[in-house]
């Protein structure tokens, strides 16, 4: 009886939509998130965002401080 040779599952690529921050096509084979409301953005914009929005929350905690 000879060997069986089992072939590797091809990989396939997908455009899963446009990103939430960038709005630029994104394929499966990219670093992505999904949200709960089934939008999708790449990893690396949404920690711009967060980090963004944390800077922009500190200013606005210092402006708004009365020392």
């Amino acid at each position: 009886m000879a060997k069986k040779t089992w072939n590797k599952s091809k990989t396939i690529v997908i455009d899963i939509g446009k990103c939430k921050y960038c709005n630029k096509d994104m394929v499966n084979t990219d670093s992505f998130v999904a949200f709960a409301d089934k939008t999708r953005g790449h990893y690396n914009c949404m920690k711009k965002d967060y980090y963004a929005q944390l800077i922009k929350k500190d200013k606005n905690e210092k402006r708004l401080s009365p020392n």
